[in-house]
C-alpha cells in the first residue's frame, strides 16, 4: 500500500512539475526531441519508483525502421510506461476520437501527437494516419490490436478496423509482447506491485498495401500468432534468468 501511495505521489507530482514543460517544448521543439526525452524520463521515475526491473529481446529490431508499427498485446497500462522507457521515445498511438473532446485530456493528446481515429469513416481514419506520418518524425506507430487491456492476461482476438487501416500505410509491422505487467499494475486496480516485466520484439512482417479483406484477414491472424509467440517468449523469460 506504502508503494503504491508514493508511486502515485510521484506520477502526480511530475505531471505538475513537468507537465508545462512537456506542452511549451512541443511548440518550440517541432522535432520533439524533447517532449520525448521528458515523457521518458517520467516513464522512467514512476518504473524505478514501482520497482519494477526490465528484460527485452530483441531490442536492436526497433532501431532498424524509423518508422513502423509496434502490434502489442496489452495486459496493463505499466505497457505503456515500459514501452516508453525502452524506445526512448513517443510512439503514435490510435485513439478515437472521442477522447479527444474531453477537455484538457483532448488537449494533451494532440500534444503528445496520439492520431485521431474515426470509427465511423475509415477513409478519414487513414487520413489522420498518413497526415501523422507525413511530420517525418521518427516515431513508431503503435496498436493494441486486441481493442483493451486483457482480462485474464491471455491474447485475445485482433480486431479487424485499426489493423486494416494501417495495412494501406505501407509500414513494416513489428510484433511486441509484455509479460509481467498485469501483476504490477492489474486491470482494474489502483494497486502498484514490484516485479519484472518482460518484452520481447518479434521479427517485423512486411505486408502490401492495398490488399483485399480476405488478404488482410490473413495477415491478421499471422500477427496475432507472432505476438503470442513473443508474449510465451516473454513468459519463459521471467520465469528463467535468461538476459537479452
Amino acid at each position: 500500500m506504502i508503494r503504491t501511495i508514493i508511486f502515485w505521489l510521484v506520477c502526480s507530482g511530475i505531471v505538475a512539475t513537468l507537465g508545462p514543460f512537456f506542452i511549451l517544448s512541443t511548440y518550440i521543439d517541432k522535432s520533439k526531441k524533447t517532449a520525448a526525452k521528458i515523457a521518458a524520463f517520467w516513464c522512467w521515475c514512476l518504473v524505478k519508483v514501482a520497482g519494477v526491473k526490465i528484460k527485452v529481446k530483441n531490442e536492436q529490431i526497433l532501431k532498424q525502421y524509423p518508422q513502423y508499427v509496434i502490434v502489442s498485446n496489452h495486459q496493463s497500462y505499466f505497457d505503456i510506461f515500459v514501452l516508453i522507457v525502452v524506445l526512448k521515445k513517443i510512439p503514435h498511438f490510435l485513439a478515437k476520437k472521442e477522447l479527444f473532446r474531453i477537455p484538457i485530456f483532448g488537449q494533451a493528446l494532440r500534444v503528445a501527437d496520439v492520431i485521431e481515429i474515426d470509427r465511423e469513416n475509415p477513409d478519414k481514419a487513414l487520413e489522420s494516419i498518413k497526415k501523422a506520418l507525413d511530420k517525418g518524425l521518427p516515431y513508431p506507430i503503435c496498436i493494441y490490436p486486441e481493442g483493451t487491456r486483457s482480462p485474464d492476461g491471455n491474447l485475445q482476438p485482433f480486431r479487424k478496423r485499426g489493423l486494416f487501416l494501417l495495412m494501406d500505410v505501407g509500414l513494416p509491422f513489428v510484433p511486441v509482447a509484455f509479460h509481467g505487467t498485469r501483476d504490477v499494475m492489474p486491470k482494474g486496480s489502483l494497486k502498484v506491485r514490484p516485479g519484472t516485466v518482460c518484452m520481447v520484439v518479434g521479427g517485423p512482417v512486411s505486408i502490401p498495401k492495398g490488399l483485399p479483406e480476405e488478404e488482410k484477414d490473413k495477415y491478421r491472424h499471422l500477427l496475432w500468432q507472432k505476438v503470442y509467440e513473443c508474449r510465451e517468449e516473454a513468459r519463459r523469460m521471467c520465469t528463467s534468468d535468461e538476459v537479452n
